[in-house]
This record gives C-alpha cells, sequence and structure tokens, in this order.
C-alpha cells in the first residue's frame, strides 16, 4: 500500500471510488448518482489550492482518498472542514482510514502551522468512524438531531473536531 498527495489526475478514480463506497457502505452523505464530475473537482480543487488531499493505492488501483480544506474566509482561517474519507469497502479493516487520517493530520501541522482546528461531520450510527475518530483525537462536539435522513429513519449528525496539539482552543480533557 502507497500512500501519496491527489492530483487533479486522479479525478476519475476518486469518483469511481466515491460512488462504490456510497453504494455499498453507506458511510458517506451521497448517493452514487450525486457523486459527479462536478462534485469531484471542486473538492479535489479546494483541497489543491487550500488544504490537504490524499490516496492510497494498492496494487496500481486507488483504494481511499481523504481530503479537507479552508473554507476561504478570514475568520476561519485556522480551521480546515469539510473534511472527508472514503475507503473501497475491500480495504476497509486494514488500518487504511487510519494511516490516511494520521498522514492528514501530520500534513495539516507542518504545511499549515496556522490551523487549529480540523471539523468532520459522522453519523451518530457510524459507531466504527467514530471511534476511530477520538482515537485520533477528534472530540464529539454536540449533534444536529434530525439532520440525516436514511432509509431507516432520520439520525443524527455528529459534529467532532481535533485541535493542533498547541492550541490554547482545545478542549479540556476532565
Amino acid at each position: 500500500m502507497t500512500f501519496r498527495p491527489s492530483r487533479l489526475q486522479d479525478a476519475a478514480a476518486i469518483k469511481s471510488l466515491y460512488q462504490q463506497v456510497s453504494g455499498e457502505s453507506g458511510g458517506l452523505a451521497r448517493q452514487p448518482e450525486e457523486i459527479t464530475d462536478e462534485y469531484v473537482l471542486n473538492f479535489l480543487t479546494r483541497s489543491l489550492q487550500r488544504g490537504v488531499a490524499l490516496v492510497a493505492e494498492q496494487n496500481g488501483q486507488l483504494v481511499a482518498e481523504i481530503h479537507t480544506y479552508s473554507p476561504g474566509l478570514q475568520i476561519f482561517a485556522h480551521v480546515f472542514g469539510d473534511l472527508t474519507v472514503a475507503v473501497a469497502p475491500a480495504a476497509q479493516g486494514q488500518g487504511v482510514g487510519r494511516k490516511l487520517f494520521t498522514a492528514l493530520l501530520t500534513a495539516v501541522q507542518t504545511q499549515f502551522p496556522g490551523v487549529q482546528r480540523v471539523e468532520l461531520l459522522v453519523r451518530e450510527s457510524n459507531t466504527r468512524a467514530i471511534a476511530l475518530y477520538e482515537q485520533l483525537g477528534f472530540h464529539q462536539e454536540g449533534r444536529f438531531l434530525g439532520r440525516v435522513a436514511t432509509t431507516q429513519g432520520v439520525e443524527a449528525d455528529i459534529p467532532m473536531a481535533w485541535y493542533a496539539p498547541s492550541t490554547s482552543t482545545a478542549p479540556s480533557e476532565s
């Protein structure tokens, strides 16, 4: 398995990965038909211009992608958001997501020293992901009740944030 920065040339492979993950695992908010060329180029371009985007490849095949970026407003210059990660179902459970997250957070700290906070949203039913994010240092910051409509009903979205180690705004551990 190799990890590297994403490139614009990865757009088609990322689109295919996202369509596969959204159709099989339910881990992505978008449905397969909502993953368009425009959507992928939008987040990929933003991530390459003002954030971090990484991919994992196995046997020459793209099996995972992660990205986050600045919203582009001065008052949020210290924040990266819109974090999304997708791991192909066949590569799940092998530590790929953890390695990508670790690489992403390291890149944020080294390449963007002014960034103090990285945000993400996760469905409350995605308990494996919540546990992983907490192990990586993300903190739950509330609940958006009734935000996610699924075939099983409506559930909450959980906002979570990671704080750079030197940040004084990180929640205290009690």
